[in-house]
């Protein structure tokens, strides 16, 4: 099934990534009907490269999201699983940021995003850098789900 348009699943580990993906899409889709009704803006090559990088986001961030599911459903390493969710949490929310921001810069307006201040998305770039280019494993808490970072 498609990461895009798979319900949200409350509870699993890839629970906010879903919902930063599902955000992410509804706001570019409302973003390019918004520029659509604008008809000198969807000449402008900035605005029409601009909503190329978005989309591009958008499937890099929904590949991933489907990329660790497979993780979670196969009997993968705890450690790569781990890995291969934090992807999808940064890709993910990295995608929403990304398309919140161009719909200010396109639109002028700003949809008010759920904040992440529980989820350490920064820590999880170190974590990620540092396994990949180190070999160091994240530290697994007990109360993750296959140790997810």
């Amino acid at each position: 099934m498609n990461a895009l348009t798979q319900p949200i699943a409350a509870g699993q580990p890839l629970a906010k990534s879903q919902h930063d993906l599902h955000n992410a899409r509804s706001l570019l889709d409302a973003t390019l009907r918004f520029v659509r009704q604008h008809t000198q803006a969807t000449d402008d090559p900035y605005v029409i490269s601009r909503f190329g990088d978005l989309q591009i986001r958008v499937e890099v961030a929904a590949a991933l999201l489907e990329r660790a599911e497979a993780f979670l459903a196969g009997q993968q390493d705890d450690i790569e699983t781990s890995i291969a969710i934090a992807e999808s949490h940064l890709a993910s929310f990295d995608a929403l940021s990304t398309v919140s921001d161009a719909e200010f810069e396109l639109t002028g307006q700003r949809t008010a995003l759920p904040g992440s201040l529980d989820d350490p998305l920064r820590w999880k770039l170190h974590l990620i850098g540092n396994f990949r280019l180190n070999g160091i494993h994240p530290p697994i808490f007990p109360a993750s789900v296959k140790g997810a970072i």
